[in-house]
């Protein structure tokens, strides 16, 4: 398998992971949520409060926002070589994998997303970095700068959930 192979198989993986939280989150929002709320801490519990009518199609306009950023920095990853954005995308989607699975064992129940971090996005990420290492890629890009591209991917993400709540 070359490297651009598996950077643009990463928008298959991103997409099978974001079908399954399109699928789940609004069924999630009015059948779990509601047992589990009281359990969770103030600031989390407020947090989701804010978001507990989100609709599909929100949640989808959200995705589709994602997708478009995700799409261009691959594009640029792959035309113009710029592999720190592709390692700082990654690096801010495999926070799934921290957040899912932690979400899922503090509330003690399924949440929207765990089978697919599980099962997709933890062995394209140990393939992904094996791949680095066997390839000894980690010396072609700087990772601060893929970093920097985690820290700008955050406030988009906020900006995504926020367009989609307007757009539809």
């Amino acid at each position: 398998m070359d490297l651009s192979f598996l950077i643009w198989s990463f928008l298959i993986v991103f997409m099978i992971h974001n079908f399954e939280e399109i699928i789940m989150i609004e069924k999630w929002f009015h059948t779990t949520y509601p047992d589990i709320k009281e359990k969770l801490p103030a600031f989390v519990r407020n947090e989701l409060e804010k978001r507990k009518q989100i609709t599909t199609v929100q949640f989808t306009m959200a995705v589709f926002v994602l997708f478009l950023i995700a799409s261009l920095f691959i594009i640029l990853t792959i035309l113009q070589g710029y592999f720190f954005l592709f390692v700082g995308l990654n690096l801010f989607f495999s926070l799934n994998i921290v957040t899912h699975i932690t979400q899922a064992i503090v509330l003690k129940c399924y949440v929207p997303g765990l089978w697919t971090t599980i099962f997709v996005i933890l062995p394209y990420n140990l393939y992904f970095y094996y791949y680095l290492e066997l390839h000894q890629l980690y010396y072609t890009f700087n990772f601060s700068d893929s970093v920097i591209i985690v820290l700008c991917l955050l406030p988009a993400l906020l900006f995504a959930h926020k367009l989609a709540e307007k757009w539809s």
